[in-house]
Parts: C-alpha cells; sequence; structure tokens
C-alpha cells in the first residue's frame, strides 16, 4: 500500500465509521442478500432521511469529545453527554442506554445504575463496541485495551463486552500506527483473550461477540473501504452498528481518500466529524512535539 499519514487515517476511520451507519442502517433487521453499489439512502427501520446516522455515529462523537475536551476519559463528561443526546433524539438508541440514562437523570449514582441495567435486562450488548473506536485513536498499543475495557464498563457492565472493545481499539491504535491489517487483528485476538471473536457461524445480531465476530470477518479479507461496509450491509440484521465497526477500521486502514466521496458528501453531519478528526490530528501533533 501506498504510504498513508495519520491525518488521512483519523479521518479515514471517523468518516469510514458514519458511513458505515449511514449505509448499512438503510438494512437493519433485513435478512442476509446479496448487494453492491450501495448508496446513502436513509429509510430502515426507523425510517429516517438520507444521510442521517443513528447512535453509533452519536456516541462516537460523544466518546471522542470526551477526550478532547477533558484531555483524558471523564465518567462524569461523558455520562451527561450521553444523556443530553439520548434526551433529544432517542429514536435509535437500545434499551440498554435507554434505561440507563433513564436511571441517571432520576439521580441513580452510576455504578448502580450500570449493574441494576445489567441485572434486568443483560448489558452484552454491541452499544459500547459500537463507539469504542476514539479509544484506539487516543490511547497508544499499550494502554488501549485496558482503557477500553474501563470505558466499556461504565455503561456496559458485562465484560464479554468489554473484551469485543478491548479487540476493537487495540486493532485501530495498532492500524493508527501505520501497523498491517495482519498485526491489528493479532492484537485484537491476543487483546481480546477469547476465540469467539475469530471463530463461529456469523450471526450480525445485538450481542457484543456477535456484532464483533461479524465486524472483523468484513474487514479482514476487504479491498476497500466500500467493500467492507457492502460486505457488512450483506450480512442483514444488526447492519448499522456491524458496518460502522467494520467501516471504522477499514478507514484506518485504507485512509480517508478511500472512503467513496459519495458516501461522505451525504452524511448530515459531516462537518461535525471534520471538526473532531481536525482537532483530534492537531492534538496528537501537539503531543509529539513537547
Amino acid at each position: 500500500m501506498t504510504f498513508i499519514s495519520e491525518k488521512e487515517r483519523i479521518f479515514g476511520g471517523l468518516f469510514g465509521a458514519a458511513a458505515g451507519d449511514a449505509v448499512g442502517l438503510t438494512f437493519e433487521g433485513m435478512m442476509p442478500a446479496s448487494r453492491r453499489n450501495l448508496s446513502v439512502a436513509g429509510g430502515g427501520q426507523f425510517s429516517l432521511a438520507a444521510g442521517a446516522v443513528t447512535d453509533d455515529t452519536m456516541m462516537t462523537l460523544a466518546l471522542l469529545r470526551t477526550y478532547l475536551s477533558c484531555g483524558m476519559f471523564d465518567r462524569d463528561a461523558f455520562l451527561l453527554r450521553m444523556t443530553e443526546i439520548v434526551r433529544r433524539n432517542p429514536v435509535t438508541f437500545g434499551r440498554t442506554t435507554k434505561m440507563l440514562c433513564a436511571l441517571l437523570e432520576q439521580g441513580c449514582l452510576p455504578d448502580a445504575a450500570v449493574r441494576t441495567v445489567d441485572s434486568l435486562l443483560g448489558s452484552r450488548t454491541n452499544g459500547s463496541v459500537m463507539r469504542t473506536l476514539p479509544v484506539g485513536l487516543v490511547c497508544n498499543t499499550q494502554t488501549a485495551a485496558a482503557e477500553a475495557r474501563r470505558v466499556s464498563a461504565f455503561t456496559h457492565f458485562d465484560p464479554a463486552a468489554g473484551d469485543c472493545c478491548a479487540a476493537v481499539s487495540i486493532a485501530a491504535a495498532v492500524l493508527l500506527e501505520g501497523g498491517e491489517r495482519d498485526d491489528a487483528l493479532a492484537a485484537a485476538r491476543d487483546a481480546a483473550g477469547r476465540t469467539d471473536l475469530f471463530s463461529g457461524d456469523l450471526i450480525p445480531s445485538v450481542d457484543a461477540v456477535e456484532a464483533t465476530r461479524c465486524a472483523l470477518f468484513c474487514f479482514q479479507d476487504a479491498a476497500s473501504v466500500r467493500d467492507c461496509i457492502e460486505r457488512a450491509a450483506t450480512l442483514g440484521g444488526d447492519t448499522d452498528t456491524i458496518a460502522s465497526i467494520a467501516g471504522g477500521l477499514a478507514g484506518l486502514y485504507f485512509g480517508v481518500k478511500n472512503v467513496p466521496k459519495e458516501w461522505m458528501c451525504q452524511i448530515k453531519i459531516r462537518k461535525e466529524i471534520a471538526a473532531c478528526a481536525g482537532t483530534l490530528t492537531s492534538a496528537r501533533c501537539a503531543v509529539r512535539q513537547v
């Protein structure tokens, strides 16, 4: 592959994740099918406008903005952002996040709220995995896995969700540093500490392990960002989340120039994504110069 700068990888990762979300939402809940030459068409089970994104992108940006504004992960700042977003636009959020936010707004302490949600609904869902990409963009390969598990546990108490976040985040960190795809997947396998992310049937569900397995499968052999996202949409099921996770990794690997321009131009919040990507790029550059 040709040289891809860190800036191109950051922009590629964030826009790849958003594009996967925007393209995949059209096919959420559908059966597997052969699909190619997809567009940002909107629709789906929530009848969203073309160019809209779901909770996948909203929570990814919320987590990234927390890092950018606080200089580190701050649980209170992140949970405040999360509850505000859910209050304003609850349509695409899952039961786990909605219940957690409701408990927090009722005055429940965060640790008690996340344990209550886990006991009532379970929390082995992909809600923390879908937003975990920023951990790999702000942490290095030595710290990404542990940070991802810590951040995941603040909303998803089940350790399986944390394992999945660790796998995706460290893969992102390796790719951002210019690592090869095989190296990123090997690091993900080691960080996860479980083999079921890399073997088993492809079941595109909201289960954290099953969704992550599907995303890694789509990424591992993809010839481009488009190919990766279209593989995810082909699987059916929770296509927006799986395509967002896979698209984020593919965008980091192939760079922003490989993300279809027609997809990027149609995403309604593209300016917000670009602003976050630019701020992160500048922050990383400043740290290296210190």
